[in-house]
């Protein structure tokens, strides 16, 4: 049979291609229901913790224990730290240039890597990765001194210990006290403990856990992928960069943050361009 249209050069439309099906572990929508990791998300509201909701959609389950609690006392923590932080600096900095809300904090969550909101992560994979080959009954302040040694001759320094601030550092005091009370610590927060100790032999200087040392023990223990690290330090911060960037705009006079500072430039000195004819 012979289908005629309008066009006698046009080609047959080709079938509608299928969706793309884009797959995840970690939820799905209704229209009367949001579930998280198989949980209702309203009844999980209702019923249980922030911590206990980050844990679940993190670690994939509801606590069992205090990790939630734990969780809410560590991102409490890791809230706020002044305004000199260089996330919180970024953050005021656009806030006055007249960016809005989500841009200013935006720019202060980017201001976080490596050396600003990273050593939790980078303690945590340290940690994560010495236990992963020691055997289970493995001594750990052998193991400790090993770790320092081989960091010594790499030319490294340990991260999460010591701080130019605090020492000792309250907060990690408090969340290790936590921890042990709530039987959360474990064999890593053993091993970080173990360090403080090999650093103090090899270097001779008091260098304790900091926030983020007990940060990365702890989410060590509880089962944490390392690479979460600045994840937590992120969630936390975000609330304290939010306060700042509202004080910026409702306070601030704009293009007054930060203060004016004296450049001094060690480029090449003036010269001039030759015009050609």
């Amino acid at each position: 049979m012979t289908i005629l249209t309008s066009n006698p050069n046009a080609v047959n439309p080709s079938p509608p291609a299928p969706p793309c099906v884009v797959s995840t572990a970690i939820s799905q929508v209704y229209p009367d229901r949001i579930l998280v990791r198989g949980y209702n998300l309203v009844d999980v509201a209702e019923a249980r913790s922030f911590g206990d909701v980050v844990y679940l959609l993190l670690r994939g389950e509801l606590p069992g224990g205090q990790e939630g609690r734990l969780i809410e006392v560590m991102l409490s923590m890791m809230v706020e730290h002044s305004i000199n932080a260089p996330s919180t600096h970024a953050a005021r900095t656009v806030a006055a240039c007249g960016s809005p809300v989500q841009t200013a904090v935006a720019a202060g969550v980017s201001a976080i890597g490596d050396y600003h909101g990273g050593a939790g992560e980078a303690c945590a994979r340290i940690l994560q990765e010495a236990l992963a080959v020691a055997p289970p009954d493995a001594d750990l302040d052998a193991l400790a001194i090993q770790v320092v040694d081989e960091a010594r001759q790499e030319g490294q320094r340990l991260p999460g210990f010591g701080h130019r601030f605090h020492n000792p550092d309250p907060r990690a005091v408090r969340l290790l006290t936590l921890a042990q009370a709530w039987d959360i610590a474990g064999r890593h927060t053993a091993l970080a403990l173990a360090l403080v100790d090999a650093l103090a032999e090899r270097t001779g200087r008091s260098l304790p856990l900091n926030i983020d040392g007990a940060l990365a023990a702890l989410i060590s223990d509880m089962g944490f992928d390392w690479r979460l690290g600045k994840g937590f330090f992120i969630i936390a911060r975000t609330a304290g960069l939010l306060a700042h960037v509202h004080e910026e705009m409702t306070t601030g006079k704009p293009f007054g943050f930060p203060p004016r500072a004296e450049v001094e430039y060690v480029g090449v000195g003036e010269r001039g361009v030759e015009i050609e004819d």
